[in-house]
């Protein structure tokens, strides 16, 4: 609680005059007057008190609690932006993880079936069937076929 004492007054003005005091007032000069005041301030507020004095303290609630929610909206909707991410990579490892099932039971299933028999080696040069349709059959035979120099064993 601040007290304050203040002796002379300006006549034209009324506020408290010091050693240097410029009225502003564009009414009649007067003298001086010596009136003592004395003015008790309040200490939360810093203004005058008297019998009436409610002290109103200005706050800063309303932006403190709208940044609170601004950051409250920030923190949901990173929070369902973490859980899309979240729920898309479950996906992906699931189709993942499905993949590679088929690809063992196809393997397994691989596995299983019979082995086909392996047809006899078959070689070109001992061919001895004419109407052999392998491809390296008929090659050697068209070779032979068409050379001019006679060889053993010629189909022709």
């Amino acid at each position: 609680m601040g007290v304050t004492f203040s002796l002379i007054t300006c006549g034209t003005c009324g506020k408290p005059r010091g050693l240097i005091h410029e009225c502003v007032s564009s009414r009649r000069k007067r003298r001086p007057v010596i009136r003592p005041k004395v003015t008790v301030t309040c200490r939360t507020c810093g203004k005058p008190r008297g019998l009436n004095h409610t002290c109103v303290i200005r706050t800063d609630f309303r932006k403190r609690k709208a940044a609170a929610e601004r950051r409250a909206k920030a923190a949901r909707k990173a929070a369902k932006r973490r859980e899309r991410r979240q729920a898309v990579a479950a996906r992906r490892r699931e189709a993942a993880a499905r993949r590679r099932a088929a690809a063992r039971a196809r393997k397994a299933a691989a596995k299983a079936r019979p082995k086909r028999p392996r047809p006899p080696a078959h070689d070109y040069r001992t061919c001895n069937d004419p109407e052999c349709e392998k491809y390296g059959c008929l090659a050697y035979r068209q070779g032979l076929d068409d050379c001019p120099r006679p060889h053993e064993g010629a189909s022709s």
